[in-house]
């Protein structure tokens, strides 16, 4: 029996974890036929893939394919979003002047006005739950409260957030490729518009901070560098910790027991967050693309091929993690490969993580006011992500 990975299945998409399993079991690197890729789905292959940069190639975009009524295909977007769609030497180049600008002091100056959002946000979710009798965990704190964040770090004025986040889903969700190019030429404009206003009038933040530093090492910034930097920290910077948030709320729901653990000792709120990571995270899978034949335990790779490497199937890979498909609130393992590994590894993990920490900090006080109603709700409508577009809640009656 071969596996099978049904990507366009709403059940598939809602759990793939057989599925998932099967493949580690029987086929731990196999082409799939229907899909017209590899997969990779143990912990040792997705961690070395992912190392080996020479060969698997990052350019490929980190979508992987498209889709259309003939076939399903590799769709070479590389460019569109800096670091992770680029390879060394570009790659170390750019991922240099981020990290010099994208610091520690910087991340840290966000978690006060961080604390604020959520609290802000909250507020708002329980007086419409009030109010109207039904809220939304997606629509009203777990997608406006990273929005928030990265807005402010890059210095956006709050006019744009709106269509930002609008164009940001839509990006994501529309298969239509003519609709997708008219939607990315509008956050293209809108976000050179706020970088054309912060060279003009630098400020304390993140855009000016990138712009300085390029020019000191005469490295200075291609226009599209730095507009794909905002278009990187915008899309995944939100994408990431919304769906983290969404899936781990769901998860405490279920479990209440781990809700009222967290409540009574909030410390264990970063465990929490690493464990949800490891077993629900945001990012399925990214893809590669094979720079040369490459001969990989008993496989043969073709230069072009494309290699979904399953982040989510290696974390939960026995050999690894022992009992894997459970929740270990006090599990010692941090090998997880939720945020990459290697040079890929997520540059905005420190700031993923602090706003995972600020939420359920903040969320798990009110969580038993409400019942999310995920049959209501509506996911994410693409394998390769792993969250919602809508997470309904309602009022806990007595």
């Amino acid at each position: 029996m071969k596996p099978d990975l049904p990507m366009l299945d709403v059940a598939f998409i809602s759990s793939p974890f057989d599925h998932w399993a099967f493949c580690r079991a029987h086929a731990p690197l196999f082409f799939s036929e229907g899909n017209g890729f590899w997969v990779a789905s143990r912990h040792e292959d997705v961690e070395a893939l992912l190392r080996n940069t020479s060969v698997f190639s990052s350019a490929s975009g980190p979508g992987g394919y498209i889709t259309n009524e003939n076939n399903r295909s590799p769709q070479d977007t590389a460019g569109f979003l800096p670091l992770l769609q680029n390879d060394p030497p570009e790659h170390t180049r750019l991922r240099s002047l981020m990290s010099r600008s994208f610091t520690s002091r910087r991340i840290a100056a966000l978690k006060k006005p961080m604390h604020a959002m959520a609290e802000n946000l909250l507020e708002g979710l329980l007086a419409k739950l009030e109010r109207d009798g039904q809220a939304d965990l997606y629509a009203d704190y777990a997608s406006p409260l990273p929005v928030n964040v990265i807005a402010t770090l890059l210095g956006i004025p709050e006019s744009f957030y709106e269509r930002l986040v609008f164009w940001n889903q839509a990006l994501g969700m529309n298969s239509n490729p003519d609709t997708q190019s008219n939607l990315t030429n509008e956050m293209d404009e809108a976000l050179a518009a706020v970088i054309s206003e912060k060279r003009e009038t630098p400020v304390d933040d993140l855009i000016p901070a990138l712009v300085a530093i390029a020019d000191e090492e005469g490295q200075r910034l291609h226009s599209d560098e730095l507009l794909g930097f905002c278009k990187l920290l915008w899309i995944a910077g939100n994408e990431t910790t919304t769906n983290l948030i969404c899936n781990a709320a769901l998860f405490l729901q279920s479990h209440p027991e781990i809700l009222q653990q967290l409540r009574e000792d909030k410390s264990l709120i970063e465990a929490f967050v690493e464990e949800s990571l490891r077993l629900d995270g945001p990012v399925n899978g990214l893809f590669r693309r094979v720079a040369h034949d490459y001969h990989y335990k008993g496989c043969e790779l073709k230069a072009g091929d494309n290699v979904w490497l399953l982040f989510g199937s290696a974390n939960r890979d026995e050999s690894i993690f022992p009992n894997a498909a459970e929740f270990k609130l006090a599990r010692k393992e941090a090998q997880h490969l939720a945020l990459g590994k290697g040079i890929h590894f997520c540059m905005g993990a420190p700031l993923a993580r602090m706003e995972a920490r600020v939420a359920f900090e903040h969320l798990v006080d009110v969580m038993h006011r409400f019942k999310i109603d995920d049959e209501g709700g509506k996911r994410i409508p693409i394998a390769i992500l792993r969250g919602w577009l809508s997470l309904p809640v309602v009022p806990v009656t007595e």
